[in-house]
């Protein structure tokens, strides 16, 4: 999502295949997908439908389990609610793979770049005739405005995500060099989400924070109504950059929570897309032959969070406790429909992530967990608090489990459910005991860099994303690791954070799960990109 980002994204979500070794990279050869059937239709989809050429127009309505508080992609605050409305909206000099292909970063605003040999320096060549979405052409000063917007932390709330930037200016009206003060691999891939997007210098400047209420970008769509809490509405940008794209006219994002509704709405026709569908409806959507079910593997995982400003929390064997008091293949099995994977990792699944082998996950094992609980400085166990998100039949029968496996180490906890925009708030303000941040939680890059740097050395209000645990050795491994230029060495360094982390398990992840989305058998071309986020503009809808 960093993304966080938040950082108050998400985090979900948060791509670097950069420099290695001392030639100058010239990415140039990277080509996006042409405007054709065959970049039309994902492989999940069997409908015969979408095998013919792509028709123009039409509306989408798009069920969402949440939507957007600001479209400001600086300072994100609802997290994929507000990412995935940014995402249409705007772009950056780069983008991850539109089509979810592959896990490449390529070009969007920038048509090619290259890296010198130090990677210390980055020239981005900004694509021929490109305009914002009210015709307005981009320009070089847009480019250096908008990366100097990305790298201020009184304007940017992502601004951690620019380590390594040190400032940006115009070769010529169509050319930007971007300086680094250390080489920072991961610094692409963090630019290639919303904390990095081109905005116009003159209308930011003018408007003020009034801009962010009626923006124009040069993504696919633009902006249409916003009923706030409601939905949003976009409509094709006329202008976009990529030749005949977008298909659809318009499209509305309809906000429902609640995950029956959401389904409903896509069965009875009030919505051509969900997202979010219930593990618990998996044999559901299959079963009915007017919807496909799209699965996608991103790096979302139940990320659960400790407040250790808590003393219980602050206590690596009550942590230990709790991992090993929790049974994950039963909460895989009952809750996830099987789909989740057992994590090695107290992040998501990331690239350069070891093996099970090389990283145990953590196992069930209640004797153990036991005997962890004796020996801490809670023998007897504590009260505790749980919030979690409303409407989710999963987070509702996941906590039931929590709370009853951790009874049985005296752990007692007291269930509550809020709102996702609720509970996200109060975690930002560290008014919880445990938490999921995040509904949907995401990394925004498939890098680790991101959420590894969120995590340890992030300090914005609260240590560590929010949770107040620092760990000065990890994160100086995390440090290093950011800023080291070879690729060989970040594959051999990453796995010893990752057992680093694992064992201070400072948060919990429960499991990691792929996003389940659904559609109406006739729409067709329903890419997500490496992180989850639609790639509409390639969307159409058969007759």
């Amino acid at each position: 999502m960093l993304s966080t980002r938040e950082v108050s994204y998400r985090s979900r979500r948060h791509r670097y295949w950069m420099v290695e070794g001392a030639l100058a990279l010239a990415m140039v050869g990277l080509v996006l997908p042409a405007v054709s059937a065959s970049a039309s239709v994902k492989s999940h989809t069997t409908s015969t439908v979408c095998s013919g050429t792509p028709v123009r127009g039409g509306s989408l309505t798009y069920a969402r389990q949440t939507g957007p508080v600001t479209l400001n992609p600086f300072f994100p605050t609802n997290g994929n609610g507000d990412i995935f409305a940014d995402t249409l909206l705007y772009q950056g000099l780069v983008m991850p793979d539109p089509t979810g292909k592959t896990q490449n970063i390529v070009p969007a605003v920038a048509s090619s770049w290259t890296v010198s040999a130090n990677g210390l320096s980055y020239v981005f060549h900004i694509r021929p005739g490109i305009k914002f979405s009210n015709g307005q052409p981009v320009t070089a000063a847009d480019v250096v405005f908008s990366l100097d917007y990305f790298a201020n932390p009184k304007l940017d709330e992502t601004a951690v995500l620019s380590g390594g930037f040190k400032s940006a200016r115009a070769l010529n009206n169509s050319t930007v060099e971007m300086t680094l003060s250390t080489p920072t691999p991961g610094l692409l891939y963090n630019m290639s989400i919303f904390d990095a997007f081109i905005v116009p210098k003159n209308l930011v400047t003018k408007e003020g924070k009034n801009f962010w209420n009626n923006p124009v970008g040069t993504g696919p769509f633009k902006l249409n109504k916003w009923v706030r809490g409601s939905s949003i509405s976009f409509s094709r940008n006329t202008y976009y950059w990529q030749p005949g794209l977008p298909y659809l006219n318009s499209v509305t994002y309809q906000y429902a929570q609640n995950d029956n509704t959401r389904l409903l709405d896509l069965e009875n026709n009030q919505a051509q897309i969900a997202d979010g569908i219930p593990f618990s409806q998996v044999a559901t959507v299959k079963s009915n032959p007017k919807l496909v079910l799209q699965p996608a593997k991103v790096p979302y995982w139940v990320g659960l969070w400790l407040n250790h400003q808590r003393k219980q929390f602050q206590n690596l064997d009550v942590r230990l406790a709790m991992e090993y008091a929790i049974n994950r293949p039963l909460i895989n099995k009952t809750v996830f429909d099987g789909l989740g994977t057992i994590p090695n990792s107290v992040l998501p699944q990331l690239k350069y992530d070891a093996p099970n082998s090389v990283v145990k996950p953590y196992s069930y094992n209640l004797a153990l967990a036991k005997k962890y609980m004796a020996k801490s400085d809670f023998p007897k166990g504590f009260s505790t608090t749980l919030q979690y998100p409303s409407g989710y039949a999963e987070y509702t029968n996941l906590v039931l489990i929590l709370q009853a496996e951790w009874a049985s180490i005296g752990i007692k906890v007291k269930l509550i459910s809020e709102d996702q925009a609720t509970m996200t708030a109060l975690y930002m303000k560290g008014q919880y005991d445990l938490t999921f941040p995040y509904a949907e939680f995401t990394s925004d890059v498939t890098v680790p860099d991101e959420y590894a740097t969120f995590v340890t050395t992030y300090g914005g209000g609260g240590y560590s994303f929010f949770s107040w645990w620092n760990d000065p050795t990890i994160a100086n491994m995390v440090t290093t690791f950011d800023h080291t230029q070879s690729n060989a060495a970040r594959v051999t360094m990453w796995p010893k954070i990752q057992a680093a982390l694992m064992a201070q398990t400072p948060f919990i992840n429960v499991m990691d799960l792929p996003f389940l989305n659904a559609h109406q058998s006739n729409v067709c071309g329903t890419y997500l990109d490496p992180l989850g986020a639609d790639s509409l503009q390639y969307t159409w809808i058969a007759p």
